[in-house]
């Protein structure tokens, strides 16, 4: 992951290599001003940008893309690996270095992360789709943040906790790469989101169900 680019978001445009500010600032000053004459000037507009590890559709297909999105006019901001085989054992480290950094430097109010397998008899599998735990709360999964300082003994069931700079505490739910076809796993995650819920930590998205 030494190279990144800005990826086009129409087929008039190209990937900019993130080395080349000039034309990445040109290209997101251009976006905010098409903005702004569609939709109004406002404090929290800003231009979406897509950031990968790669610039072309041959080696995207391949394992080991990486993409960092930001939005800060919706405020949902995401980074994700597709195919973890290249990262072999540092897939975790790679993955809960990121979520640290990302929210040292976003500040956000939650953060969760999805994980995606496949099983012979069901296909792809989803946590967020298919194994979550609550239908009217936020997912948490593998890994996520929430913005309170919580210890480990308050959380006994999640593998790991790490403060974060005063803002928050990014927690492990459980250690390796989390598998959601493995019921065991996935009961840990259900753990350690019922100890965030009791905490009132994992937001509501439906207050008309209960639980």
């Amino acid at each position: 992951m030494k190279q990144w680019y800005a990826l086009p978001s129409s087929r008039s445009e190209k990937a900019i290599s993130l080395e080349d500010s000039d034309a990445l600032f040109n290209r997101i000053s251009a976006k905010v001003e098409q903005d702004r004459r569609q939709f109004g000037d406002f404090p929290e507009l800003g231009a979406s940008l897509s950031l990968a590890n790669v610039n072309n559709d041959r080696d995207w297909r391949k394992p080991g893309v990486a993409v960092l999105e930001l939005d800060p006019t919706t405020g949902f901001n995401c980074f994700s690996l597709e195919g973890i085989d290249p990262f072999g054992a540092s897939t975790c480290s790679v993955m809960l270095s990121a979520l640290i950094r990302m929210v040292a430097e976003i500040e956000p109010t939650f953060a969760s992360t999805d994980v995606r397998a496949r099983r012979p008899d069901e296909g792809l599998v989803s946590y967020q789709l298919d194994r979550r735990l609550y239908e009217h709360r936020r997912f948490f999964g593998w890994m996520g943040f929430v913005p309170a300082q919580i210890t480990h003994a308050q959380i006994r069931d999640a593998h790991a906790v790490h403060p974060v700079d005063g803002l928050g505490t990014v927690i492990v739910s459980v250690p390796g790469v989390f598998d959601p076809t493995d019921d065991a796993q996935v009961d840990k995650v259900h753990r350690v989101e019922m100890d965030l819920a009791s905490y009132d930590l994992l937001p509501v998205t439906d207050p008309h169900l209960k639980g």
